[in-house]
């Protein structure tokens, strides 16, 4: 799962966040028959290994009209427009509902909700429309069903701020992930969109959202730590040392990624190197303090992990 990926889910597990974002996206006549009182996040995740690099999902099921429904809160991974949406979005309510039978519990009505935070303009059609010149008489064995897409880029920064949502932290993270792929202003702009939270930021639920609003910029921005860690300590003094320890944090892990890799690279340089100067894979093995299947595959140029305690220094 990558920093957008954990961004949206923390995001959107946040329950007032779901309410106010389905509240504002549904059109009205399905909002009105809505009982968010009984809105309650599933567990789990309906995305399959096929469809992991197109989305991320977050499921609610709901009230609406007297009838239980699941509303399906996906974020589509991609920076730019995929004509293969409404196929992916097919396969993903088919697993919902293949899930829903190996889990005893009932089929319900699904209303996805697609969220798009790249930059180019994009108004996806439904399934049928990806099939041109139909026959009349054909239409009718397309499956086809309506979705919802909401595109962060037709929306302003100040309608975001100001105009649609109410919740702080849905607010600030759509802003976010609107601005993300456009470093500088978001740093221009991150006080702004900061300064909506200083009184969630008092609260420990605001501090905990905080923290997953720094590990995303850190991890998805090239924005200088000292700059963020000054920029959120503006806004909370709590949030500022949650920035420092962050940023400390992930360069640590970087530096240990690093290492590794390193320490990984000389490992399997050392396994091929002996087997150029003769050596059999049972004395590699030996040396290398190596099962001979790791041995194996790194001659076979196989993708392989070597437990951390059997890598060298670096």
């Amino acid at each position: 799962m990558n920093h957008h990926d954990l961004f949206f889910k923390a995001t959107f597990s946040i329950r007032e966040n779901a309410t106010d974002f389905v509240r504002h996206t549904l059109p009205p006549g399905l909002g009105e028959q809505m009982d968010f009182e009984t809105l309650a996040i599933e567990k789990g995740s309906h995305v399959d290994t096929a469809l992991a690099e197109n989305f991320s999902d977050t499921v609610y099921t709901c009230r609406f009209s007297g009838t239980q429904i699941k509303i399906a809160l996906l974020f589509e991974h991609k920076s730019t427009p995929d004509t293969n949406l409404p196929f992916q979005l097919h396969r993903y309510m088919s697993n919902l509902w293949e899930n829903s039978i190996k889990q005893k519990q009932p089929r319900l009505p699904v209303i996805p909700i697609v969220l798009y935070h790249g930059w180019k303009t994009w108004t996806p059609g439904t399934l049928i429309t990806q099939f041109k010149n139909l026959p009349d008489d054909i239409t009718p064995y397309i499956p086809d069903f309506e979705f919802i897409f909401v595109n962060l880029s037709a929306y302003s920064n100040e309608s975001i701020k100001t105009s649609v949502f109410k919740a702080a932290s849905l607010r600030i993270a759509l802003l976010i992930m609107k601005n993300i792929f456009d470093q500088q202003k978001l740093e221009h702009h991150l006080t702004q969109f900061l300064e909506i939270g200083r009184a969630y930021f008092q609260e420990t639920q605001g501090l905990k959202f905080l923290e997953a609003v720094i590990n995303y910029i850190l991890q998805a921005t090239e924005i200088e730590p000292d700059k963020l860690v000054q920029t959120v300590a503006c806004i909370s003094e709590k949030g500022g040392d949650i920035a420092m320890t962050t940023a400390e944090k992930l360069r640590q892990e970087g530096i240990q990624k690093g290492r590794q890799a390193g320490s990984h690279k000389t490992m399997v340089s050392l396994v091929r190197n002996a087997k150029k100067n003769g050596l059999s894979e049972e004395m590699i093995a030996q040396i290398a303090n190596l099962d001979i299947t790791l041995v194996r595959k790194i001659l076979n140029n196989e993708p392989v992990e070597i437990p951390l305690h059997l890598l060298p220094d670096s």
